[in-house]
């Protein structure tokens, strides 16, 4: 599997960051508009086992995947695996340091990019380059709405 991972340090406590990034509608808030981000159907809040049916604009076609909490920690850590989408396999770790002055957010993607006729135009360096752009803009959004 290929493995993606972005950092942003913020001032405040991990169960403040933890607490915004299990609400889907604060994903949306803070995905960059190119993305079309768009929750079909998803809870208030995320716990273990919580799906999410969600559409993204990538690569210039719309996708539509479902992502399943698979473990969940509060405070520290929580998993969201993809159950059906476009990848062959997805599992996003969010995970929470503590520091002295606040938390490391740490978005950990391990993914395998989709095979046929799709992995010949979406392939593992298109996939990081999108998450690299995608997460440098998520976490300056975090930033802004977790001074």
């Amino acid at each position: 599997m290929e493995t993606f991972e972005a950092r942003t340090e913020l001032n405040c406590s991990p169960q403040t960051a933890f607490d915004f990034l299990i609400q889907p509608a604060n994903i949306k808030a803070i995905s960059p508009p190119g993305v079309g981000l768009f929750f079909v159907s998803a809870p208030e809040r995320l716990e273990l086992r919580s799906q999410m049916t969600f559409r993204v604009q990538a690569f210039g076609v719309a996708r539509e995947a479902v992502h399943e909490v698979t473990n969940f920690e509060p405070s520290t850590r929580y998993v969201e695996e993809q159950i059906s989408g476009p990848m062959k396999a997805w599992v996003h770790e969010h995970l929470f340091e503590s520091t002295e002055s606040g938390v490391i957010v740490i978005d950990r993607i391990h993914f395998l990019p989709p095979g046929g006729v799709a992995g010949l135009l979406i392939t593992k360096d298109r996939i990081l380059d999108n998450l690299d752009d995608g997460f440098f803009y998520r976490h300056e959004q975090l930033a802004k709405h977790l001074k």
